[in-house]
């Protein structure tokens, strides 16, 4: 479903907390997984399954699962980050970064924290590099409170993901575009005495 649902999943059959799925715990997603499906399969159907999907999803060929290999095995309905009005965008509403927080605070408890924290930082992750593992999302998520956690406790509430929000929409704009890109051309322009260069 979302990315919330995502990240709650990868912590639950990352048993050991390694950062990765690997094979034992593979199998025990598949089992779980076909037993939803009310299929039973005997232990040998089980290593085939998984070895089959690590041979489709594994494409570092370590032998296990990172997040960024698992998301293609299991894709949310969709990265509601990469829509078109925060890639490029002038200017993000308050209506646009209510819909957001309400996206990823799942239990209304007015922050974002945990699995819900996680699930945003995967969204984001994704819009800038495709091969992430689970250390990167920690590495990311220190970053992030470091910059952004203004009261320090942990969570991301509407006002910091306000912070975080108009920063990664002013980051993924070229240069020359934006609200700012005007005023700097005329400051350039003024600069060199309105001269054109040749």
């Amino acid at each position: 479903e979302s990315s919330v649902e995502f990240m709650k999943t990868w912590r639950k059959y990352d048993e050991d907390h390694s950062g990765y799925i690997e094979a034992d715990e593979l199998k025990h997603f598949l089992k779980d997984l076909l037993k939803s499906f009310e299929r039973t399969v005997t232990e040998e159907q089980l290593i085939t399954y998984a070895d089959t999907m690590l041979q489709l999803f594994d494409r570092n060929r370590d032998g296990k699962l990172q997040l960024s290999e698992m998301a293609k095995l299991l894709p949310v309905k969709e990265n509601f980050l990469n829509r078109p009005i925060f890639k490029g965008a002038k200017q993000l509403t308050a209506e646009d970064i209510g819909r957001v927080f309400n996206l990823y605070d799942r239990d209304g408890n007015k922050s974002i924290e945990d699995e819900e924290l996680h699930g945003f930082l995967k969204d984001l992750m994704e819009l800038v590099q495709e091969d992430y593992d689970a250390d990167d999302i920690e590495e990311f998520k220190e970053i992030l409170l470091k910059e952004c956690d203004i009261n320090h406790d942990g969570r991301i509430d509407k006002d910091e993901l306000s912070m975080v929000l108009v920063s990664f929409t002013k980051a993924s704009q070229g240069p020359g575009e934006g609200p700012d890109a005007e005023d700097e051309e005329s400051r350039r322009g003024h600069a060199d005495g309105g001269a054109s260069k040749e």
